[in-house]
């Protein structure tokens, strides 16, 4: 017996004992872009996180993804349902993309174009987004948009983030609905962005990313890594996720409306610079369209939202008025050139591929 234990204990020490696994593939420059962002959800519930990471050289690009819950209650919950992460792969120089599964070590191998799934859906066509939480509101009740202010002001404070040097810009933008009953809403989204100037570095991340574009569509005219959302150096100040949300809880504005609600983001471009991070809330006081059942409008602060939107709206202090609808917090993590080991755009020699 005693024999039999010094046998096992021996094994298991030669096994700790095993050297890493070295990656001794060469190093070489790559663009590398990481965004993380946060989120208070609607209302607070579910809250997230999701971290974005883009490697990229002319012709291949790596994409990875994950998350995971925030909140005290539900965080378990969210990050169960986010999953391990995904990857993708694409390969212009060999005209195949790679799908990896990180929670159960496979991948598909597709064409540039993408997977196709059984009865001709294709895998990298978008999941039908789940329904998001909309606004109580009367049934057949249409809010239109009566009025619209943006307002946006370089504050002069600067300060070096993530290794950029930024400058800040504050802003707000009030849009006031009404209903057939004259019952108002107000929405309100501030912004709090701190932006650089391009530099080298940058400029030589989006143009790596520019070549890589080049090489995909001439290998697979109409394939596009992430399609449907801007490119990894195309950072905007509001994402397209916060105005579907928004747009998507206001369910009663009407078709014009909504659009006219989301064209409005054009007028973030007097912010000048790249943002490196952008705070962003979203709030809504009154009750347009509101169930029979909520009380009157608030009336506290919104005319003064108007009237004097830079003094009332970035006032250092304490504010009073409702909470936050949505939050969101972008932060450009990494945003340059740097080596990078070729092992990155390969698939890893443990995962199995998988049956389509």
């Amino acid at each position: 017996m005693r024999t039999r234990i010094v046998i096992a204990v021996a094994a298991g020490i030669a096994g700790c004992a095993q050297p890493p696994v070295v990656d001794n593939t060469p190093e070489n420059p790559t663009a590398v872009f990481e965004t993380v962002v946060s989120s208070s959800g609607i209302a607070g519930m579910f809250p997230f996180e999701t971290t974005d990471k883009h490697y990229v050289r002319a012709d291949m690009r790596r994409d990875e993804r994950a998350g995971r819950g925030t909140g005290t209650f539900s965080g378990f919950l969210v990050t169960r349902m986010m999953g391990p992460g995904d990857a993708s792969i694409a390969r212009a120089d060999r005209k195949l993309l790679w799908m990896l599964n990180h929670g159960r070590k496979e991948y598909l191998e597709c064409p540039l174009q993408g997977c196709a799934m059984p009865g001709g859906a294709e895998a990298q066509k978008p999941q039908a987004q789940r329904e998001e939480q909309k606004q109580k509101a009367e049934d057949g009740c249409v809010m239109r948009v009566a009025s619209t202010k943006f307002d946006v002001t370089p504050t002069g404070e600067k300060r070096v983030l993530n290794g950029f040097n930024t400058e800040q810009y504050q802003g707000a933008w009030v849009v006031r609905m009404q209903d057939s009953a004259k019952r108002i809403t107000t929405s309100t989204v501030k912004l709090d962005v701190w932006t650089t100037a391009m530099n080298a570095q940058m400029r030589q991340a989006l143009d790596t990313e520019a070549a890589f574009g080049r090489a995909l569509r001439a290998s697979a005219p109409g394939a596009a890594p992430a399609a449907g959302k801007p490119a990894a150096g195309q950072q905007v100040v509001m994402p397209p996720e916060v105005i579907t949300m928004m747009t998507g809880y206001l369910a009663n504005l009407s078709p014009a409306d909504r659009a006219a609600f989301s064209r409005g983001v054009r007028e973030l471009d007097k912010i000048k610079g790249h943002p490196i991070s952008t705070k962003i809330d979203c709030l809504l006081d009154g009750n347009a369209c509101g169930a029979k059942d909520e009380p009157p409008p608030q009336q506290t602060g919104t005319s003064g939202m108007l009237s004097g939107i830079a003094g009332s709206l970035f006032a250092k202090k304490e504010e009073s008025g409702p909470k936050p609808l949505l939050s969101f917090t972008i932060e450009v993590k990494q945003l340059g050139v740097q080596p990078v080991r070729d092992s990155v755009f390969s698939v890893p020699a443990s995962y199995k591929l998988a049956k389509q």
